[in-house]
Order: structure tokens, then sequence, then C-alpha cells
């Protein structure tokens, strides 16, 4: 029970510092005019990149399904979100450097 409680509280706990982090971040590059067309740019590009390599990603865990690789739902998503989040964030240190 207490490791529930414990779990829920890292995962909301979490959450809120970094929806904190961002907002404040997002307020101290409005200050310091961080947020031109560059900006917005690199993050589409890198967003829809990361998308298309999630969709690979998609398609490899499928074909590990149907040979019977024992994958359970919970890793086939874990797996997911952390090539989308990972691809997101190399891909804009990527454009960052490219543009």
């Amino acid at each position: 029970m207490t490791e529930t409680v414990g779990a829920l509280i890292g995962l909301f706990g979490v959450a809120i510092m970094g929806l904190c982090g961002w907002y404040f971040d997002k307020k101290k590059a409005q200050k310091k005019r961080g947020l031109d067309e560059r900006f917005y740019l690199i993050r589409d590009k890198a967003r829809a990149t990361s998308w298309q390599v999630t969709l690979v990603t998609m398609y490899i865990l499928f074909f590990l399904v149907i040979l019977k690789v024992g994958i359970s739902v919970a890793s086939v998503l874990g797996i997911l979100l952390l090539v989308h989040m990972g691809s997101w964030t190399a891909l804009i240190f990527y454009y960052q450097a490219k543009y």
C-alpha cells in the first residue's frame, strides 16, 4: 500500500514540477525574446520527425507481437513513450545545430 501511495505521489509530483518548470521557462524566454520564428520552426520540425520515428517503432513492436514475442502492454507503452520523448529531445538539439 505504501509503495502505491509513494508511486502516485512521485507520478503527480513530477508532473506538477515539470509543468511549473515549463511555465517559468517559457516566461523567462519571452522576456529575453527567445520565442521567435526559429524557435517554433525547430520545435515543429522536431515534433513531426519524432512522430515518424514513433510510427516506425510502432511497426517494429507490432511485428514483435505477430512473432509472439512475450512483451506486455505496459512495456510496449513505456517503450513508445521513451522513444517518442527521447527522439523529440534529440531532434530538437539536432535541428538547433542545423538551423
